[in-house]
């Protein structure tokens, strides 16, 4: 059974989710359908984390890898002290 999530938490889990849904918002078709789903499933912070190469795959079929690694990169800041420390240096 899950514990419930502080509302300071929850809001905190929605910026991030905002934060990745924005980075594949121009991504198009059915993987990129899936992934948004996944991304608005996801429970906590470490299942996002983990979503991040499903993000960088589909951005870099989307337009570069140049532009994948920019907005993944963007994105790590979101999720210091929400997942492990060496889950932070692994590259999507």
């Amino acid at each position: 059974m899950r514990r419930p999530h502080s509302p300071s938490r929850l809001t905190d889990l929605q910026s991030v989710r905002t934060a990745m849904l924005q980075a594949v918002d121009d991504c198009v078709g059915p993987p990129a359908q899936r992934l948004q789903l996944k991304i608005h499933r996801a429970h906590t912070h470490r299942e996002l984390w983990q979503l991040r190469s499903d993000a960088y795959h589909l951005i870099a079929l989307s337009h570069c890898q140049s532009i994948a690694d920019e907005r993944i990169h963007r994105l790590l800041h979101l999720f210091e002290n929400r997942v492990a420390p060496q889950e932070l240096s692994r590259t999507p």
